[in-house]
């Protein structure tokens, strides 16, 4: 991959995370929880992708996002081991937001986001916005 490439990741990543900044400063409604889920979906996904790809420049294997998030971890990407378990939890609620026509599971990820996942999904863009592709 170009460098010019991983800065439009950068970018990707930079404006997943306000959309998703966005959605979750709205007051909640059927409406929003689904926009907040769905935009949860994205950032994460361009997130992990775009660790996946910086990690693999560095020299590292990385797979699927597990694999990834944790070398994030002992490579000092992510900082304590609390918010590596946020970021477990966070795969798993990515998992599970396929089968969100479940009222109860869509209420109880979307709280997840709002009061954690959207926090750290904004702090790890920026983050990534001060990784060099070397």
């Amino acid at each position: 991959m170009s460098k010019e490439r991983f800065l439009e990741r950068q970018t990707n990543v930079r404006e997943s995370a306000s959309r998703l900044a966005e959605a979750v400063a709205q007051p909640e409604s059927e409406l929003i929880r689904d926009a907040t889920i769905q935009r949860f979906e994205f950032t994460f996904e361009v997130v992990w992708k775009t660790l996946k790809l910086y990690l693999e420049r560095q020299g590292y294997e990385c797979g699927g996002p597990r694999p990834t998030l944790k070398k994030a971890f002992t490579e000092n990407i992510i900082s304590t081991p609390e918010e590596a378990d946020f970021w477990l939890r966070m795969i798993e609620d990515r998992n599970l937001t396929s089968h969100a026509y479940d009222q109860e599971l869509a209420i109880r990820i979307y709280q997840n986001i709002v009061r954690d996942y959207a926090p750290l999904l904004g702090g790890m863009a920026g983050k990534i916005q001060n990784l060099e592709w070397d």
